[in-house]
């Protein structure tokens, strides 16, 4: 058996972010421990509203997102881990020509209609996606040629957990349970843009990773792909 190694990578970081995260409330540290009528009182009115607001962002919590949830359904998401380079060669193994090298360069050229020198993109390979060079908030992203107005052009999908990420996204609750930011990107869930974005098939997907399991964990990967198999059939929703 070939010994395993660790995927070196020279991606560099950045502070930026690919996702715009929702804020996450601060609790507070609680108060010293009062039995007078007044401390009572104010717990109480406290507890009612925190019921209230709870119920309020009850449009806000998704349908169910219970099996999200807990220390047993985040464990069975975090599986099958997968450096980003790992996942290209997944899809370059399926015959799919994925890059880890950008497809893009910025470069200084003249602009023509001015004279002057300008940073301009220039393109260095005909891959259909790429993995960008820059690791922000411990993300990498993913760019691929799409149309746009007749035209091919840059684009940038998605992206996935650096340095490793799971098959599954592992979601993070506030304290009135909505789902905020992901915790963690998984692997499918980046995939699952690109096959939106008709970057990927389904069918090249299944060919590089495999067919996912028919249980609750890809429930939802299942109903997206049903969404979009209609969408591609021009059957409205």
């Amino acid at each position: 058996m070939p010994e395993v190694t660790e995927i070196k990578s020279n991606l560099k970081r950045a502070a930026d972010d690919y996702d715009v995260d929702l804020p996450t409330p601060v609790v507070a540290n609680p108060l010293p421990y009062d039995e007078s009528a007044e401390h009572t009182q104010l717990m109480d009115e406290e507890a009612q509203l925190f019921a209230e607001n709870y119920a309020a962002r009850s449009k806000y919590r998704w349908q169910g997102q219970e099996r999200w949830m807990g220390r047993e359904n985040e464990e069975k998401r975090l599986v099958n881990i997968l450096h980003p380079h790992a996942v290209f060669a997944k899809l370059k193994s399926a015959g799919i020509d994925a890059s880890i090298e950008p497809a893009m360069v910025k470069v200084w050229d003249t602009d023509h209609s001015t004279g002057l020198l300008a940073i301009k993109e220039k393109t260095r390979s005909s891959a259909r996606l790429w993995l960008h060079d820059l690791v922000i908030n411990d993300r990498v992203g993913i760019s691929a040629w799409v149309w746009k107005d007749g035209k091919r052009v840059a684009k940038c999908i998605t992206s996935l957990q650096y340095p490793r990420g799971p098959e599954w996204s592992v979601m993070r609750f506030d304290k009135f349970n909505v789902p905020t930011v992901e915790k963690y990107r998984g692997w499918r869930t980046a995939l699952l843009a690109l096959i939106q974005n008709e970057v990927l098939t389904e069918e090249e997907v299944e060919r590089a990773f495999g067919r996912a399991p028919d249980d609750e964990v890809a429930e939802l990967w299942w109903a997206s792909l049903e969404t979009h198999r209609k969408k591609l059939a021009g059957i409205k929703q």
